[in-house]
């Protein structure tokens, strides 16, 4: 969480200098550094998977996208409102596990979509 909030804070900051869209470059310049630097440190096996990949893949195009489109979210207002809503992304995920994953939803991940919900409309005030 506080490297989330780091993160979040760092591209506010970013984004009053820079475009969204070249602040979002340097940004996974950075991430791809810590990622390969993690994986070297870990020292485990290169994983070769066409399926995995292609997955990978289509997902950092929705990854590249939504940090396009949230950096910005940043340069046009809050970032307390901008994190809040593109955290939302938890709702989708949540909805896209139970109907394609067969995930479960009880009533307590209900009541945190709620609240979470609750907590945007408070926030966007």
């Amino acid at each position: 969480m506080l490297l989330y909030a780091g993160w979040a804070f760092l591209a506010k900051i970013a984004t009053r200098f820079l475009p969204a869209e070249q602040a979002v470059i340097y940004t996974y310049v950075a991430g791809l550094t810590a990622a390969a630097a993690y994986l070297l440190w870990r020292g485990g096996p290169v994983v070769v998977s066409t399926r995995g990949i292609g997955f990978a893949l289509i997902g950092g195009l929705f990854l590249g996208l939504g940090t396009i489109t949230y950096y910005v979210a940043l340069t046009q207002g809050s970032a307390a409102v901008a994190t809040s809503i593109s955290g939302m992304y938890l709702l989708g995920t949540t909805l896209l596990g139970v109907v394609f994953l067969n995930e479960s939803l009880g009533q307590i991940k209900i009541a945190g979509i709620a609240l979470a919900v609750g907590a945007v409309v408070l926030l966007s005030q």
